[in-house]
């Protein structure tokens, strides 16, 4: 008979003798770090081109609109998302980034459109094709506006992490814009669903 679990049973409750123990979780139930990362990445690309395509029916001007927000307009939210998936991308790749140009372009949205949209699926691919081990690694980063040493896989959650927080802000910015109808959902829940 399993005994009844108090909130001051601790968090390791299930080990203490006389306990409930959970119920073995079948080994496929398990999800691994580079089971989640491709998951994860391939919903990235998937949101990022949901937003990219409802973004391209509406007025080109209204990326250039100045919003109030963490970007000046749309166009700057989209550029910064694309310049951290391209900077994260080529760091856990291990190339050079110290010399990365974060320069945002001028009224060039159809062009970041692209770029974003082929970024997030060249970042699908490369985070999808690591080993277990190689998302284990690993890496130090050495930025004047950063350091720290984290694994490799941990980068990777926190560029798709950035990207969403900004791709709500872009939503936000749209509703502000007056725009509420047809906006995208780029829920992850909503992604494994449709999976």
């Amino acid at each position: 008979m399993a005994a009844f679990i108090g909130a001051d049973s601790g968090p390791f409750w299930w080990m203490k003798e006389g306990t409930f123990a959970p119920k073995k979780i079948k080994k496929h139930q398990f999800m691994s770090v580079s089971k989640l990362i491709s998951n994860y990445a391939s919903y990235n690309e998937w949101a990022n081109y949901k937003l990219v395509n409802f973004l391209k029916s509406l007025e080109e001007e209204l990326m250039y609109q100045k919003v109030n927000s963490s970007f000046e307009n749309i166009n700057q939210t989209l550029q910064h998302i694309l310049l951290a998936q391209k900077f994260w991308l080529a760091f856990v790749l291990e190339k050079d980034v110290n010399a990365f140009n974060w320069q945002f372009q001028e009224r060039q949205v159809a062009q970041t459109f692209e770029e974003l949209q082929r970024v997030s699926t060249d970042m699908k691919t490369h985070f999808s094709a690591f080993t277990e081990a190689e998302l284990l690694s690993l890496l130090e980063l050495d930025m004047p506006w950063g350091k720290n040493k984290l694994s490799r896989y941990e980068y990777m959650m926190h560029v798709i992490n950035h990207s969403t927080y900004h791709r709500g802000q872009i939503i936000t910015m749209i509703r502000t814009l007056g725009i509420n109808e047809n906006i995208p959902n780029t829920d992850y829940n909503l992604f494994n669903m449709a999976g």
